[in-house]
């Protein structure tokens, strides 16, 4: 058989999901660590080659400046030479985006081109089909079983066709929600940080003024500022991680590098799948590439080891034949497990993000509110500096939480519909 095209493209990118974590040396110590830049990867359904961005055309200003110079590569791309996205800036919806990666990424036209191939594979399963038929008719001896292992490998070809090519377009939608709501999550914490900057720049300036009142002691200054400083360090760590992911965005979108593109959709809390578990399940038992692929190899083993009944039982060639055969009944009985398995892995999965989700928002909440207070009780008089900076950290990391929750709860909910689908594994023709 003919070995089905491979349209799994993985492109590396790294992601800024800017985690910051923190720990404290003492009770009143506002000392922290922070973990940055955590890596992640986003698999493009395209070619197993990396695609390159290049725009092939575009030419540099010859205009003299004062700035640095542009340099230029030989194919002629212009080069940023710092870190500002430019151009005329493109507004993307995520309806948008999958519009953009279904009418010209070459991961629809590979599926396109798959989708082309399996019709010529079963097209020549035909021709020999047929010209089989008519050697006959002209008094040739041929097997009957490998006739019919020729019209199963045409019928399959026909139908599984149509089901890799949902599959592929599947897989790359599902790349293009991840991707782009991988984005707008680290926008999100590059807010969180901003706003966190703003906190400490509030709290550094109350320190100072009690400084001068003589309520505080310097050691509360020099706290503050030390403060101050380790959350400006977050928000470059975090605007790093945005434009590192902007890059990798474009890359993917097929922009250049440094475009400057505006996402206009939010992360927000979607409603959980309306489709109940019982319903995926069916729907996947009779949809999924892994049933269809597992019954088609069972056809063929059992009508392969028919070319063999009369070789001896012991020899190398029945041995081989049966032991497909064994094979192919164990995964056949296998695949439905299997996809049952999946489908209630991704509903149970879907419904602890939405409780993340729920749990994250309440304590963005608290943390909000706990903040308040323990700024209102430090300007009291009844708090130290560093009950308001633990209480500003409880904060920072509970909006960071809640930020992250939102997108895999997102991407939860989507898995959980292609679940019940044709899948995202092209099966092989």
């Amino acid at each position: 058989m003919k070995k089905f095209l491979s349209t799994s493209l993985i492109i590396l990118l790294i992601f800024g999901g800017i985690s910051a974590t923190f720990a404290a040396d003492k009770i009143n110590s506002t000392d922290a660590a922070i973990n940055t830049a955590t890596n992640a990867s986003i698999k493009a359904g395209a070619t197993s080659a990396a695609i390159a961005t290049a725009a092939s055309e575009a030419t540099p200003p010859a205009v003299e400046t004062t700035e640095p110079a542009i340099e230029t590569t030989e194919t002629a791309v212009t080069i940023v030479p710092d870190m500002t996205f430019t151009g005329t800036p493109i507004k993307l919806s995520l309806e948008d985006a999958y519009k953009k990666m279904l009418a010209d990424s070459p991961g629809a036209r590979i599926a396109e081109l798959n989708k082309q191939s399996a019709d010529g594979v079963a097209r020549g399963y035909g021709e020999s089909v047929r010209l089989i038929n008519k050697a006959e008719e002209m008094g040739g001896d041929y097997s009957t079983t490998d006739r019919n292992i020729l019209k199963i490998n045409q019928e399959y070809a026909n139908k599984q066709g149509p089901r890799n090519y949902e599959t592929e377009i599947n897989k790359l939608k599902r790349d293009t929600l991840e991707i782009y709501y991988t984005l707008k999550e680290i926008e999100n914490q590059v807010e969180i940080a901003k706003n966190n900057l703003a906190l400490k720049e509030k709290l550094l300036k109350n320190t100072q003024l009690k400084y001068k009142l003589g309520t505080v002691a310097k050691v509360d200054v020099l706290e503050a500022e030390i403060s101050l400083a380790k959350a400006k360090d977050q928000l470059i760590a975090a605007q790093n991680g945005l434009n590192t992911m902007k890059m990798a965005f474009n890359q993917f979108m097929g922009f250049d590098l440094m475009q400057n593109v505006i996402l206009t959709d939010t992360i927000k809390e979607i409603p959980l799948s309306n489709k109940s578990l019982t319903e995926s399940i069916k729907d996947a038992l009779a949809n999924r590439n892994e049933i269809h692929e597992a019954a088609y190899n069972l056809k063929v083993s059992t009508l392969n080891l028919q070319n063999y009944t009369a070789y001896p039982r012991y020899s190398s060639k029945y041995i081989k034949a049966k032991m497909s055969l064994l094979m192919a009944e164990t995964n056949n009985a296998n695949a439905p497990l299997t996809v049952e398995n999946n489908v209630r892995t991704k509903y149970m999965t879907m419904h602890e993000k939405y409780s993340a989700v729920q749990t994250n928002k309440k304590a963005v909440e608290n943390a909000k509110e706990m903040e308040r207070l323990a700024q209102l009780q430090y300007d009291a008089g009844m708090a130290t500096l560093s009950d308001v900076e633990s209480a500003q950290l409880l904060l920072y990391n509970a909006q960071l939480d809640y930020s992250r929750s939102l997108l895999e709860y997102n991407l939860a909910v989507k898995d959980y519909e292609i679940a019940s689908t044709t899948g995202i594994t092209p099966a092989r023709i």
